[in-house]
C-alpha cells in the first residue's frame, strides 16, 4: 500500500459531478452555451422530416436549405419556398428571418412536435443555428444513434460583434487544406473573424503580381533555427524553407471563409517586421544593402522599411493589391515592435521629419502609418494595428488589437477607438498549455485552458461609456514553434474553444467547471476527426504544506469535473498503478511517483510526476532579505524546502523562485541542531529568457541566528546546460541555522538577449544533507 511510503493526512471532499445540477440547458453539450435553453421532455425523430422550408427569393436561404440537409445528414427532403413565414410547417425544417431584429448572429431554435424552427436575424443567425443542432445532434451517443434532438427552446445571440482566431504562416507555412480546416474548425465554434498573418521578417506568404521578388526571394530562408532561440550554443537546419500563396490560391479561401461566415483579415507587417519584403526589394530600405530573409526568431534592426516617398508608394501598390484580394473591411498593418535605429542616421527619413515637421523617430512612424491609413480609408478599408500605435498616436479610423496585456486596449479605449483584447497573458496560444515535461517545445510562457476561460476582455477600470470600444476577443497562434498543422492545432486547441465561449457568451454564464463537462465530449469529437488536441484540461496540481510537526503534507488539487486519481509508484521493485482513495498525504521518506487524472469517459489527462527528498531542510522554515518577482513566486518561500525537486524544463512552475536582477540571501532555521554536512542547490541557465546562472554562492552557519561563523564559498563554472546544479561541503557541523547567498549574474553582456539589463536569478531546492 501507498501508506507504507506516505502517511494519509486528510481526506478531501471529491468534487460532485459538473453537470448534475444546474440551469436548465448546462448538460446540453453545445459550446459556446447559449443564452437561453428551455428543455420541454422528449425529442423529435429526424426520421419525421419531409421538408425544408425557407424564405422565396433568398438565395442565401436556398444555400442554407442545402447546409441544413448535409449537416444533419438528412437527404430527399423537398425544398418548399415560401413568401411569408409565420409558423412552422409541421413535419419540416423550416428558415425564416425575424423582422427588425438588429442582433448580428441572433437565433432561436424550436424544436417541437411539428418540427425544427429556426429564426434568425439574418442568414448567419442559421449558420449559428446549424452549428448548434450539429453538436446536439453529434456530441451526444443517444442523439446521434436514434437520430433524435430534444424538445425545447434555444434563444442566441452573441456577447461581442468580433469573435477572431489568429494564424501566423510567415514562421511556418500551411497548406490550403490546412487553412481550410482551420476556418471551419473556427465557424463550429461561432468565431467569424481569421487574422491571417501574412508576412513577417521570416518569410512573405502572398502572391504581389506587380512585384513577383516578394515570393521569389522573400518567401525563402536559407535555414531554420533549430530549438529555442535563446538556445545557446545557435544551431540551424541546412534545408531551403518555401512556400507561399497564390492569389488563385487567396481568392479560393476567401471563399470558403465567406462560405463559413467568417472575415479574412490579411496583415501585411509594416513598416517593421519587414526583413522579407527587404530582402527581395532591398532599395526600399534605409540602406539599400543586400540583406537575406531570417532564419531565426525576433526582431531585426534592419528589417525596417525607411519612409520616403518611393517606399511607401512601394508599400501601398502593394496593399491595393491586396485590398483587391480581401474584400472584408479590415487590413491589418501590423505596426509593432518598430526599431527605428535605421530612421536617425537617414538622410532620406531625416529629410521627410523636416518637410512634415516631425520632433522624433515617434512621430515619423506616426505619419508613416497615417499615411498608409489614408491609401487604406480611399480604398474603402479600416486600418488594424497591434497596441503600439496607440503610443505613437493611432489614426482616428483605426482598431486596435491590445496584445501587449490589457493596458494598450484600455488606453484606446479612452479614445475612443475601437479595441480588439488579444492580451499574450490569456490569449496566446504559442504559450505551454501544459506543466508536463512531455509537450512539445514552445515559444514559452504558461497559459492553461482554465486561464483562458476566465479572461474578461472588459477590463474593469474602464467608465461605462468607454466599454463599448471593447469590440471584441481574439486568440493568437504564432508559429515559431509549430512546424506542422497536426502540431499547431494542438496548441490551437482546445484553448480556442474556451475563448469561444469568452466572446460569445455571456459573462454571468460561464462556469469552468460546466465549461469542463462539456467539453469533454467535443474532444472525442475531435480525435473521431483524426484531430489530436491536448489533455490539459485533465491535469493534475499540487501544493505542499508544513504541518504542525514539521513535516511536508502533499495536497493534490483535482481539475473542476468529476474523475478520479490513478498513481503509479515503485515499491521493492515492482511497479504498481492503483486509484486512490484519498487526495492528499504526509511526505516522510524518498518516493518518486506518477499521477493522472481519469474522467469518467476514461479520458486520461498528462501525468504529473513527483520526486520527494526527505533532506533535512524539508519542511523547515526559511526567511528571504528580499522579496522575489511576484509572477515567479506562486509557490511561496515553501517551495524553496518542501523536498520537491523543481523541474528545470518550466521556470514558470510554483517550485521556481525568480528574482529580477538582485542577488538572493535566505536564512533556513532546522528548527533544532543538526548535523550539516552539505547544502544542494538547483539553478537555472536560460540567456534567451534573460536568466543567468549565478556567479557565486556563500553559505554560513550559525547556532542561534545571530552570530554566523566562517563563510564557505563556492564559484558557479561557466555552463551551457540549462539545469544547474551544485553542492557546496559545509564539514561536520552541528549547527540550527544556514544563510545562503546567491550572486546574481550582474549585468547581461552585449551580445546576448537582454544586453546591459540585470541577469534574472532562478533559484529551486535548497537540499541540506
Amino acid at each position: 500500500m501507498l501508506r507504507k511510503y506516505c502517511t494519509i493526512l486528510t481526506v478531501l471532499l471529491s468534487l460532485t459531478p459538473c453537470l448534475a445540477q444546474g440551469p436548465a440547458g448546462r448538460s446540453l453539450p453545445v459550446i459556446p452555451r447559449p443564452g437561453s435553453v428551455q428543455l420541454a421532455g422528449g425529442h423529435y425523430e429526424l426520421s419525421r422530416l419531409s421538408t425544408v422550408v425557407i424564405p422565396s427569393g433568398n438565395p442565401e436561404a436556398e444555400k442554407m436549405a442545402l447546409r441544413y440537409t448535409s449537416g444533419l445528414g438528412l437527404s430527399g427532403l423537398k425544398t418548399i419556398r415560401s413568401k411569408e413565414i409565420r409558423h412552422p410547417r409541421s413535419g419540416s425544417i423550416t428558415l425564416s428571418l425575424v423582422p427588425g431584429e438588429s442582433r448580428d448572429g441572433f437565433y432561436k431554435i424550436n424544436i417541437s412536435k411539428n418540427g425544427i424552427w429556426v429564426q434568425a436575424g439574418q442568414p448567419r443567425g442559421w449558420f449559428y443555428a446549424l452549428q448548434t443542432l450539429e453538436q446536439l445532434l453529434g456530441l451526444d451517443a443517444k442523439n446521434a444513434k436514434d437520430r433524435i434532438l430534444p424538445y425545447g427552446l434555444i434563444e442566441d445571440a452573441p456577447r461581442f460583434a468580433y469573435r477572431g482566431m489568429h494564424l501566423d504562416v510567415s514562421r511556418h507555412f500551411y497548406p490550403v487544406e490546412t487553412i481550410k480546416q482551420y476556418i471551419a474548425l473556427m465557424a463550429r465554434f461561432k468565431f467569424n473573424s481569421f487574422h491571417w498573418h501574412l508576412t513577417d521578417d521570416q518569410g512573405w506568404r502572398l502572391e504581389i503580381l506587380k512585384f513577383p521578388e516578394l515570393t521569389a526571394r522573400g518567401a525563402v530562408r536559407k535555414a531554420t533555427r533549430i530549438g529555442h532561440a535563446g538556445s545557446y550554443p545557435e544551431r540551424y537546419d541546412t534545408t531551403e524553407y518555401r512556400g507561399h500563396y497564390t492569389q488563385d490560391e487567396i481568392r479560393d479561401i476567401v471563399r470558403f471563409a465567406a462560405d463559413h461566415y467568417v472575415e479574412v483579415i490579411p496583415e501585411i507587417d509594416l513598416p517593421g517586421h519587414s526583413l522579407a519584403a527587404l530582402a527581395a526589394y532591398p532599395e526600399f530600405s534605409c540602406t539599400g544593402a543586400p540583406r537575406e530573409v531570417a532564419t531565426t526568431w525576433g526582431t531585426f534592426a534592419d528589417g525596417v522599411f525607411c519612409t520616403r516617398d518611393t517606399a511607401l508608394w512601394f508599400v501601398k501598390e502593394v496593399l491595393s493589391e491586396v485590398c483587391e484580394l480581401f474584400p472584408g473591411r479590415y487590413i491589418h498593418i501590423g505596426g509593432d515592435e518598430v526599431i527605428t535605429d535605421a530612421w536617425k542616421s537617414c538622410a532620406h527619413c531625416q529629410a521627410v521629419m523636416r518637410r512634415n515637421q516631425l520632433g522624433s523617430e515617434s512621430a515619423l512612424q506616426r505619419h508613416f502609418v497615417r499615411e498608409i491609413e489614408r491609401h487604406l480609408r480611399n480604398k474603402g478599408k479600416s486600418l488594424v494595428g497591434w497596441d503600439e500605435i496607440v503610443e505613437i498616436g493611432a489614426p482616428r479610423s483605426a482598431t486596435i488589437m491590445s496584445w501587449r496585456g490589457v493596458e494598450g486596449g484600455i488606453a484606446a479605449a479612452r479614445q475612443q477607438l475601437p479595441v480588439i483584447m488579444c492580451p499574450s497573458t490569456h490569449c496566446y496560444f504559442d504559450h505551454y498549455q501544459s506543466a508536463s515535461p512531455h509537450e512539445p517545445l514552445a515559444i514559452g510562457g504558461y497559459t492553461p485552458l482554465e486561464k483562458t476561460y476566465s479572461f474578461e476582455p472588459i477590463p474593469d477600470v474602464l467608465k461605462p461609456n468607454e466599454r463599448s470600444f471593447v469590440i471584441g476577443v481574439q486568440g493568437n497562434v504564432w508559429s515559431e514553434y509549430l512546424p506542422n498543422a497536426s502540431q499547431m492545432l494542438y496548441m490551437a486547441y482546445p484553448r480556442a474553444v474556451a475563448l469561444s465561449e469568452v466572446a460569445w457568451s455571456a459573462a454571468e454564464q460561464r462556469d469552468y467547471s460546466d465549461f469542463l463537462g462539456r467539453l469533454q465530449q467535443h474532444i472525442a469529437w475531435f480525435r473521431q476527426n483524426g484531430t489530436d488536441i491536448s489533455s490539459n484540461m485533465a491535469e493534475m496540481d499540487y501544493r505542499t504544506a508544513v504541518t504542525e510537526d514539521g513535516r511536508v503534507g502533499l495536497y493534490f488539487a483535482r481539475p473542476p469535473v468529476d474523475g478520479k486519481i490513478l498513481l503509479e509508484s515503485t515499491r521493492e521493485g515492482d511497479v504498481i498503478s492503483e486509484y486512490l482513495t484519498q487526495d492528499s498525504f504526509i511526505l516522510d521518506r524518498d518516493i518518486e511517483f506518477r499521477v493522472w487524472y481519469q474522467l469518467h469517459e476514461g479520458y486520461l489527462g498528462k501525468p504529473l510526476s513527483l520526486k520527494f527528498q526527505k533532506h533535512l531542510a524539508a519542511g523547515a522554515a526559511i526567511r528571504l532579505d528580499k522579496r522575489p518577482a511576484p509572477r515567479y513566486f506562486s509557490g511561496g518561500t515553501q517551495c524553496l524546502v518542501n523536498g520537491i525537486v523543481a523541474n528545470p524544463q518550466r521556470h514558470g512552475s510554483a517550485e521556481w523562485v525568480g528574482m529580477e536582477g538582485v542577488d538572493f540571501i535566505g536564512v533556513i532555521d532546522l528548527g533544532q541542531a543538526r548535523n550539516i554536512r552539505s547544502l544542494a542547490m538547483q539553478f537555472l541557465h536560460d540567456p534567451g529568457s534573460w536568466i543567468h546562472r549565478p556567479s557565486e554562492v556563500v553559505v554560513r552557519t550559525s547556532a542561534d541566528g545571530k552570530v554566523f561563523g566562517e563563510a564557505h564559498r563556492q564559484i558557479i563554472s561557466q555552463t551551457l546546460d540549462r539545469h544547474v546544479q551544485m553542492e557546496i561541503s559545509i564539514g561536520e557541523e552541528s549547527m540550527r541555522y544556514l544563510e545562503i547567498t546567491v550572486t546574481n549574474h550582474g549585468e547581461i553582456e552585449a551580445g546576448l538577449p537582454g544586453a546591459g539589463n540585470r541577469a534574472w536569478l532562478f533559484v529551486g531546492e535548497l537540499a541540506v544533507w
